[in-house]
């Protein structure tokens, strides 16, 4: 396995300007967390949905059709509100990709030579999925809403689930994935479910993927900690899986250009992480 990196959300997307959360198990914590790392550094920094979310108040909050002007902080873009639920509507994928060409111009989405934001230029933070409150999902063929000007893509799951029985209530659209409630989530199960996933959806092969297995470590005493060492445990166990399916040529030909593992508690900026590829 190659090094291990550590650090907080920031580090882990490895500053890019666009980075988009998916999946299930703390989206909206992820979302949160990076564009206040971002804020922080004193950057400028829009977050928004391309599906729906609850009322943000950690931000300055802009509804309109066009994107907030840039200006300092961090503000979150919807586009209305939705009369039954009282959830911001974000706007659409096309709207976002268009804010984001006409806001970084010679940004170069699909490349390894990423020009990162500076001056007058902004980060992006963007919740691509809805999962109901569930830890892991499954996609319809129209989602996730990913832009296309992501650089970094996130897939986001409870690492709560290691180790237990998978309940078809834990999972978002279970009838999509029939195959794994009722099985003990380990490393097996776990890359039945990657190799499934947009990760490895031809459509994104060109953006940076994280998969974060996110949430808090051992209970010890009533007490939520990370384990340093149970997190370098589950990274071995998901590599060693790795070496067994890449035998087989047809993962290889569709994986994504990168792929990084990641786990630990992103609300607390606890991370670890290393590189597939």
């Amino acid at each position: 396995m190659t090094t291990i990196g550590s650090g907080s959300l920031w580090n882990m997307t490895q500053h890019l300007p666009v980075t988009t959360f998916i999946g299930a198990g703390g989206k909206t914590t992820c979302l949160r967390s990076l564009t206040h790392e971002i804020e922080s550094a004193g950057l400028q920094v829009v977050a928004t949905t391309t599906t729906k979310v609850y009322p943000e108040e950690h931000m300055n909050a802009w509804r309109n059709l066009n994107p907030p002007p840039k200006q300092k902080g961090a503000w979150f873009w919807y586009d209305k509100v939705e009369d039954e639920s009282g959830k911001w509507l974000g706007p659409t994928v096309t709207a976002v990709d268009d804010a984001i060409a006409e806001d970084i111009p010679l940004f170069k989405c699909q490349s390894s030579q990423v020009e990162v934001p500076g001056g007058n230029e902004r980060f992006w933070v963007i919740e691509g999925d809805g999962a109901r409150g569930c830890k892991l999902k499954c996609w319809e063929s129209y989602e996730p809403q990913i832009p296309k000007y992501t650089n970094c893509a996130v897939l986001v799951l409870d690492r709560g689930l290691w180790g237990n029985v998978l309940q078809a209530d834990q999972v978002h659209r279970s009838h999509m994935c029939k195959d794994l409630p009722g099985q003990v989530w380990q490393a097996e199960s776990a890359w039945s479910y990657f190799l499934r996933s947009p990760v490895f959806d031809s459509q994104y092969e060109q953006m940076c993927w994280v998969i974060l297995l996110n949430g808090p470590g051992k209970t010890i005493e009533n007490k939520e900690v990370i384990d340093p060492m149970d997190s370098l445990d589950l990274l071995h166990h998901l590599w060693y899986r790795w070496l067994e399916i890449q035998q087989n040529p047809a993962c290889i030909e569709k994986r994504p250009s990168h792929l990084r593992l990641a786990t630990g508690d992103a609300k607390e900026g606890d991370l670890r992480w290393f590189d597939l590829w």
